[in-house]
């Protein structure tokens, strides 16, 4: 990611997932679930309305402005009924595999995507920070970091992994919302990736 320098100090970890790598990607984007799947960590606030998100795709780099609020009986605003974006993105995804949550200036969580087969994923987990940098407290701050992830990843681990059918697609029969812009979007430019001419005796090495 080009906004994240050597100004950061960072943690990482691995978690395998036994899904599709379509689906660990997706779950990154849905800004549905939060106050369900993680209501009792960063989903808490019964932020259950959903305006827009804002999706913009800029060649390979898919970004995401959230708009989540306390549900007060309104209608959810669409994307077009809000004003441009005056912050910075929430989320970014840049094809084919790697995804950053902007929680601030000074805190990020970047993830890497591996595939391993059409069932099990294995992702690379990173915390960023520059918040502190004193050496010992540093330390302190990225483990932290690094738990407090891995906890919030295994919240969602525990649901896709039940989603069938393990790879998602375009047109796959599933009836989505307005609020799973970012995942239409995605699923669409994968399977524009996807679909690059090759020779007939050739498949698509992304699948």
């Amino acid at each position: 990611m080009e906004d994240i320098d050597s100004s950061f100090y960072y943690s990482t970890f691995r978690d395998h997932w036994a899904t599709h790598y379509s689906r660990a990607i997706e779950n990154q984007l849905d800004v549905v679930h939060l106050p369900f799947i993680h209501r009792t960590t960063i989903g808490r606030g019964n932020r259950t309305l959903v305006d827009g998100p804002v999706a913009r795709l800029e060649g390979n780099s898919l970004y995401v402005w959230v708009y989540n609020r306390v549900d007060d009986g309104s209608k959810p605003l669409k994307p077009s009924e809000i004003a441009p974006p005056a912050r910075p993105f929430q989320l970014q995804f840049l094809f084919p595999n790697i995804w950053q949550n902007r929680i601030s200036e000074d805190i990020r969580i970047v993830i890497a995507f591996a595939p391993i087969d059409d069932e099990n994923t294995l992702m690379y987990i990173r915390f960023y920070q520059r918040v502190m940098r004193v050496p010992v407290l540093c330390g302190l701050v990225n483990w932290i970091g690094k738990v407090g992830s891995a906890i919030i990843a295994r919240q969602d681990k525990r649901v896709v992994t039940t989603q069938q059918p393990k790879r998602s697609g375009l047109h796959i029969g599933e009836k989505l919302i307005q609020g799973d812009r970012p995942i239409i979007m995605y699923r669409a430019r994968r399977e524009e990736l996807t679909s690059v001419a090759l020779p007939d005796s050739q498949e698509s090495p992304i699948q």
